[in-house]
């Protein structure tokens, strides 16, 4: 048990590790696979680097024996011309020396090759002696041309020439043999390194079948063959087969830990339905004392959690049912006595039902008589309201006449301040008129006369005014009055039409509500002949509800004998 809790935990334990021995395997495939490329590549360098030794060597030679070839046929072609005298000879010697030009192209060959600082210091030395005896040479062409024989042969024949021809010779000789022992050596290692990796590589190669074929044998073995078996498993465990022999055995393995956690969840599943087809069978035998004790793990947990809600919701749901079926019992001999008491009580309902309806009747009369009454009162209001509106009409006519009175007053003001003035100069003039008539004597009495009259007239004319200008100034007081109180009385009979206009509004919302009550009276009345019907039937029906009420008893009695079946 312990083995599949660390399974279903995701604990992977053990030393047999599939994926850690299939990584050390690929881990030495891959060193394998490196190595025998190193080694593949070193035995390519070595054949390269052999083969290029090879040809370095056998330039060199080459290049070495036709510079020692080109100095041969100088030394051939002088000596024979010095002997004879030939041309041909000295053609030989020129044609060499300018065209052919073997040396040149030796010297330049071994420029091109890998050598060495002390085979170069040989060759140069050798390139000094060899052109130390073009002096001799030439001298030994011109005695020919002269015809000294016997001195040209001298000059080509004798020891010094000899000798250092001998030295060229030799020393070309001693390069050439070391050159070919140096590059004799290198070809020799480099023979040697490709025989080690050959042998290498082959090694190399031999050990990558291996681990090949290691490889191989191991996913055969240890993979292919039990993912195959597990797939299969876990196909018989799609299909819902939990009882499917499985012959793959536990180990701490990955493989393993597979088949020990497909072990552990058929074993899990079997105790789980095993366990939840148990709880539905107590379920329905109507046991529903019951409880999940197996270890529900991951998803599996939602249907215990499930499980348990069911349990606990039908358990309170039975023992809600029994309680009201309880409840249901006690109170059906109360229903059988409340159909007895309806019958009477609906026998006097049917009375008051009657008379109910007279003074509905009375009441509907009564609306309608108010009905017309409020209907007169609207006309007396919308007539009143045509009076008040012609009055405010005129109150507004009234208002501008005693405004046009007003504008008049002030006029009249003015003019009569026009004629204080006039009355004024008139006075200043009878002043004037008496000082001229005093002066003139008694020429001047008559017109003293007449200054006198005209100076009372101008009093008369002053105190007239006077007093029509108080009267003026009264008048124009009461029109400002008369102004005022005509707005004010024009203000009221807006506000009073307002008000009849909001009277007459709200009395024919009376009538519309009084025409609403008539109806409604009216439905009452149908909707009380109804209830009155009913009320009839609803004695009758008093009465076989008692009798269903009795049987309702006895069903409830069953039910609550039913239901204490149930364990909860």
């Amino acid at each position: 048990m312990e083995r599949k809790d660390e399974i279903a935990n995701g604990k992977v334990l053990g030393k047999n590790s599939q994926v850690a021995r299939l990584r050390k395997i690929v881990k030495q495939t891959r060193f394998s696979l490196v190595l025998g490329i190193v080694l593949l590549v070193l035995l390519f360098f070595a054949s390269i680097s052999y083969a290029f030794v090879s040809n370095e060597q056998l330039e060199s030679t080459m290049y070495l024996n036709q510079y020692r070839l080109g100095s041969k046929a100088l030394t051939t072609a002088v000596q024979s011309y010095a002997v004879t005298g030939d041309t041909m000879y000295y053609d030989d010697y020129m044609r060499e020396l300018n065209t052919d030009k073997n040396r040149d192209v030796a010297w330049a060959g071994l420029e091109g090759n890998n050598i060495k600082a002390d085979e170069w210091a040989d060759l140069n030395e050798i390139a000094s002696l060899s052109n130390n005896l073009v002096p001799l040479e030439e001298e030994a062409m011109a005695a020919v041309a002269a015809g000294n024989t016997d001195s040209a042969i001298e000059f080509v024949f004798g020891e010094e020439y000899a000798n250092t021809i001998q030295k060229i010779n030799s020393m070309t000789d001693t390069v050439i043999m070391e050159i070919q022992n140096r590059l004799d050596f290198l070809k020799k290692m480099f023979m040697i390194l490709q025989i080690i990796c050959a042998i290498a590589f082959l090694a190399g190669f031999i050990r990558l079948a291996q681990q090949c074929m290691r490889t191989i044998n191991f996913s055969q073995a240890e993979l292919l063959t039990p993912i195959i078996k597990v797939s299969e498993q876990m196909t018989l465990l799609a299909d819902g087969n939990l009882h499917a022999d499985f012959d793959l055995k536990e180990d701490d393995s990955e493989v393993g830990n597979m088949v020990a956690a497909i072990r552990f969840m058929k074993d899990n599943m079997t105790a789980i339905i095993d366990e939840i087809s148990y709880i539905l069978e107590q379920m329905g035998q109507g046991n529903y004392i019951v409880a999940v004790k197996q270890n529900y793990v991951g998803e599996y947990v939602k249907i215990r959690d499930s499980l348990n809600r069911i349990v606990e919701e039908m358990r309170s749901t039975v023992s809600t049912i029994q309680e009201v079926a309880k409840e249901i019992d006690s109170g059906s001999g109360q229903l059988a006595a409340a159909a007895d008491d309806l019958a009477v009580a609906c026998t006097g309902q049917a009375t008051e039902v009657s008379d109910l309806m007279m003074l509905l009747t009375e009441l509907g009369d009564s609306i309608e008589y108010n009905e017309k009454e409020a209907e007169e009162a609207v006309k007396i209001a919308n007539l009143a309201s045509s009076t008040l509106i012609v009055s405010s009409q005129k109150m507004g006519e009234l208002q501008g006449a005693m405004q046009e009175i007003s504008k008049c007053s002030d006029q009249i003001i003015s003019v009569m301040a026009a004629i204080s003035e006039i009355g004024d100069e008139i006075d200043m003039l009878s002043l004037n008129a008496s000082i001229e008539s005093a002066r003139a004597g008694e020429a001047g009495k008559g017109f003293a006369v007449v200054a006198e009259q005209v100076k009372k007239l101008a009093e008369a004319s002053q105190n007239a005014v006077g007093q029509t200008s108080e009267l003026i100034a009264r008048t124009v007081q009461s029109v400002e009055i008369g102004v005022r109180v005509s707005h004010e009385a024009a203000v009221n009979m807006e506000e009073v039409q307002m008000g009849a206009e909001e009277t007459t509004g709200r009395i024919h919302g009376i009538v519309e509500k009084l025409q609403k009550e008539v109806e409604s009276i009216a439905h009452i009345n149908e909707s009380i002949g109804v209830v009155a019907g009913i009320v009839d039937n609803n004695s009758a029906t008093s009465e076989e509800t008692a009798a269903v009420s009795e049987q309702q008893k006895a069903q409830v009695e069953s039910m609550v004998a039913l239901m204490s079946k149930f364990k909860i």
